[in-house]
């Protein structure tokens, strides 16, 4: 051990954590107001438009301040673009109110092939435009032919499926294909909180629809199937339609067939204005059911999130809120979402730009490390670095008493 190395043993943890707050207080003067995490409003639901007026009683109830997603079924009975059942007929005069502001998914009424839509042409034509063969992923609903897309808004990543990929009796799309795509979205995402959304869900619990109708957490298709993805993915949120009720679900597990504290919390939201089906069974883990027309409205937040379930009366049937589950796959106590934000590998424990706290990667917390956060005090990121920001999970953006007191609390110790 060097001279240097045995000199800072002789410092206790409650005196660097002094020396810590000490140097802080010395330099508050000079802090900012921290700033705090967007917030963003999301409302939605599925099955929505026919012949009927549901759909505009549920649109009624859209803030003005939404995105809007949509979760299949948009309109029936076969998704043509024109006509008395068309698109430009009826879902135009509701929910298409917010086009410029909807991210929808695809159902199994959508992708009907009749006389006047196939493989789901005229739900493409109506939310992408007319003729769009040639969108990409940044086109409304994603790639004709597909359907699946991806985006960001506020502090959230939004990924939309297509249940209709993997064996369905709409089935017109690569399912392979989307895995692929989805492995390589997961990968890439730096968000602290996830939200996916589609058609078919992995529960179904009225007696006119079977569990997993979609093939999504079943092994047909290969393994790893698609809520296994999501699961270790670290998706935080799941909404589904296609059965005409609401239902809240607890987390669910890795399998998707039953509860598991750190799990994916999931809706069903297949109310949005075409009929209702009576909740006839109750699912592991169904929290709530009640089987009425309305939508859901979510807040947000940077690392959390809250739900309502209202009625056209614009009742509140449900509510609550929840954390995000910030994985954490190398075990050292900050999320694989945070250590993106901050630099580190989230998939490696200790080494080279691995533990967040070690700032000189020599496996050791020390005062050279907080002498590094210290040298920031009360600055924003930028300019400050992001490496140097290590607290709240999710990082704050701001080098505070925060980031000093969690590495003072870690002083002395090795990585292990």
């Amino acid at each position: 051990m060097t001279a240097r190395r045995v000199m800072e043993h002789r410092f206790t943890k409650r005196s660097a954590a002094l020396a810590g707050i000490g140097l802080a207080a010395a330099l508050l003067a000079f802090s900012a107001k921290q700033t705090q995490g967007a917030i963003t409003i999301v409302a939605g639901a599925g099955d929505i438009s026919g012949t009927g007026d549901g759909d505009n009683s549920t649109a009624a109830l859209i803030p003005s301040d939404a995105q809007v997603i949509t979760l299949g079924d948009n309109q029936y009975q076969d998704g043509c673009l024109t006509g008395p059942e068309g698109f430009e007929s009826n879902y135009a005069n509701s929910w298409g109110v917010f086009l410029l502001r909807t991210r929808p998914a695809i159902g199994n009424h959508d992708a009907h092939d009749t006389a006047c839509s196939v493989d789901g042409n005229g739900y493409f034509d109506y939310f992408n435009g007319a003729g769009s063969g040639l969108c990409d992923y940044s086109c409304r609903a994603g790639r004709r032919g597909e359907g699946w897309y991806s985006y960001n808004l506020g502090d959230w990543h939004f990924i939309a499926l297509n249940s209709e990929c993997n064996g369905t009796p709409y089935d017109f799309c690569d399912h392979a294909a989307q895995k692929a795509w989805l492995q390589a979205d997961l990968a890439a995402n730096s968000h602290y909180c996830t939200l996916a959304y589609w058609h078919r869900p992995i529960v179904a619990p009225s007696a006119n629809h079977t569990d997993d109708e979609g093939n999504f957490a079943n092994g047909v298709g290969g393994s790893p199937n698609v809520w296994q993805m999501l699961y270790d993915g670290g998706v935080d949120l799941v909404l589904q339609g296609h059965d005409h009720l609401y239902a809240r679900y607890a987390h669910y597990n890795r399998a998707g067939n039953d509860v598991d504290g750190t799990g994916i919390r999931h809706f069903i939201v297949g109310t949005g204005g075409i009929d209702t089906y009576a909740v006839s069974e109750t699912k592991p883990g169904q929290e709530f059911a009640v089987s009425v027309l309305g939508i859901i409205k979510l807040t947000l937040g940077s690392a959390s999130y809250s739900w309502q379930f209202v009625d056209t009366s614009n009742t509140i049937l449900d509510s609550g809120s929840d954390n995000c589950r910030a994985p954490d796959r190398d075990g050292d106590t900050w999320s694989d979402a945070a250590e993106q934000i901050i630099g580190t590998n989230p998939g490696l424990r200790c080494g080279v730009n691995a533990w967040p706290p070690d700032m000189n990667s020599d496996g050791f917390v020390d005062m050279t490390d907080i002498t590094q956060v210290a040298n920031w005090f009360g600055r924003s990121v930028p300019p400050a670095p992001a490496r140097v920001n290590v607290a709240p999970d999710p990082p704050d953006g701001f080098v505070d008493i925060g980031d000093l007191t969690r590495l003072t609390a870690l002083f002395g110790l090795r990585c292990t």
